[in-house]
């Protein structure tokens, strides 16, 4: 008897059957319940929480000294650029040629970008042609009024009115405005010239005609911008008659159409060619550049811009790197759930303690009784009630009186509350129980157990492994020591 646990226990001769397996299993084939893994590991959620936590926290502080690194190896380039050479005069008048030639092509660039003129179709220009004429005006009054509408269609001042005037106009910008706008008078031939050199010149009342050409986008706009020009050449034609002399101002007619302008085709040409040797000579003048050179071009050509880059610099690289470290958190979030998960059913399924009432069925071929649940769930007293009939009613079919209800393991106080309930209930029905807690260690015990001659095995979920199980077994086949069957604690 004392020999249980220092003798092996086990004879292989009565306890192993043909095939090699135990006699008291049904099969040596252990069926994963991936149910009950799944539901272990979703009562471990505490615990993987806290381990993706953790993980989250170590990721996070890698992704924070990782991007710190980063920015200190940013901020020591950038102190090397400050503590760059000073540059030769040559050297600074190459930087200067190219900043100037950058503001250039700049200029240039939202010239094309804004100007009506250089979007046209050369082959399909719309136009509109005014022809006006200046009568009732003295022969020595005539050219100055005459120049002076001239003057103010050619040189801005209509434009001006045409911005003031809270009309479409003002929204565009004034030199691309100006460039739709011209102006010329009629030359008149010589026998024309003649006639009015022999009239007096102090009572003479003759007549002047000067045209007014518009260009628009499409017909439409080309007409209302005619429009809105007579509109401010009558307005300006009251303030002419004050400064250089009575005189009416009339508009003889009004002539739309769709032109070819090759000259327009030419300046189209000469800009985008200009543009493009520009930015070709740009990138020449460049290229060439030393690194303290192309630091000093690049500072030069964004003044004006420069803190407004800087701090939206700063700002992107703040954000950056929130991003940054808000990505390694969650990578380590979610890398902390996968591996606790991973560890979690490793152990679950290495682990040689018995997992379900279910498992042990299958497994072995004495009687599971049954589970004996938590005590303050609903179900406690009625399985229990079940669990005790069942004893009783296999102790009746057996024949058995007296039986020993033996623990591996050391029984909480809610175990033994259970178990000394179920001895007083059997007591009832003549059946003598007793208990055996720790019984591979309670060597003195072990004389009650044989003269029990019957034994109900108690188990516990997690605790009992099917090696202890084995050896138990084992050690009652070998003194003849009948298993009635076996109870589990959830």
């Amino acid at each position: 008897m004392k020999g249980k646990y220092q003798n092996g226990w086990l004879m292989k001769g009565r306890n192993i059957t043909m095939d090699g397996q135990f006699a008291w299993k049904r099969t040596e084939d252990i069926e994963i319940d991936f149910m009950d893994l799944l539901r272990r590991l979703c009562m471990q959620w505490k615990k993987a929480v806290i381990f993706a936590v953790v993980f989250a926290a170590v990721s996070g502080g890698c992704g924070w000294v990782q991007n710190r690194n980063s920015q200190q190896e940013r901020v020591s380039e950038t102190a090397g650029t400050e503590k760059m050479e000073e540059l030769t005069k040559t050297e600074k008048q190459e930087v200067a040629d190219a900043v100037q030639l950058e503001h250039e092509m700049e200029g240039l660039e939202a010239y094309l970008e804004d100007s009506v003129l250089m979007q046209l179709d050369p082959y399909h220009k719309n136009r509109v042609i005014l022809l006006y004429r200046i009568s009732h005006a003295k022969r020595q009054d005539l050219p100055v009024i005459t120049e002076s509408y001239l003057n103010f269609m050619i040189n801005g001042g209509a434009v001006q009115q045409l911005a003031e005037s809270g009309s479409c106009w003002k929204q565009m910008d004034k030199s691309c405005l100006a460039e739709l706008i011209s102006a010329y008078q009629k030359t008149y031939s010589l026998p024309y010239q003649e006639i009015l050199n022999e009239m007096d010149n102090d009572k003479a009342i003759v007549d002047a005609l000067f045209y007014t050409e518009v260009t628009g986008k499409n017909k439409q706009l080309a007409e209302q911008l005619a429009q809105d020009l007579h509109h401010v050449l009558k307005t300006y034609s009251a303030e002419i008659k004050k400064n250089t002399g009575g005189h009416s101002l009339v508009l003889v007619n009004s002539v739309s159409g769709v032109t070819a302008d090759s000259g327009l085709q030419a300046q189209q040409h000469d800009k985008k060619a200009l543009l493009s040797s520009g930015r070709t000579s740009l990138k020449a003048m460049t290229d060439v550049f030393n690194k303290n050179q192309m630091a000093a071009y690049k500072k030069a050509a964004g003044i004006k811009s420069g803190d407004e880059d800087k701090e939206a610099e700063e700002i992107a690289e703040l954000d950056g790197s929130r991003k940054h470290v808000l990505k390694y958190v969650l990578l380590g979030f979610a890398g902390g759930v996968f591996v606790y998960c991973g560890l979690f059913a490793c152990w679950y399924l290495f682990c040689d303690t018995v997992k379900s009432t279910q498992e042990m069925k299958k497994i072995y071929s004495f009687p599971v009784y049954g589970a004996i649940p938590m005590k303050n769930s609903d179900a406690f007293k009625q399985a229990n009630i079940q669990l005790q009939n069942r004893i009783r009613l296999a102790c009746k079919q057996k024949g058995i009186t007296r039986i020993c209800a033996a623990a591996g393991f050391s029984c909480s106080a809610y175990e033994r509350e259970c178990l000394h309930d179920m001895e007083q209930n059997l007591r009832e029905f003549q059946i003598d129980m007793s208990v055996l807690e720790n019984d591979g260690a309670d060597t003195d015990a072990w004389m009650n157990l044989a003269e029990a001659g019957n034994v109900l095995m108690v188990c516990r979920l997690g605790t009992t492994t099917r090696r202890m199980i084995d050896d138990e077994m084992a050690f009652y086949q070998d003194n003849g020591i009948l298993v009635a069957g076996a109870i589990v604690f959830t």
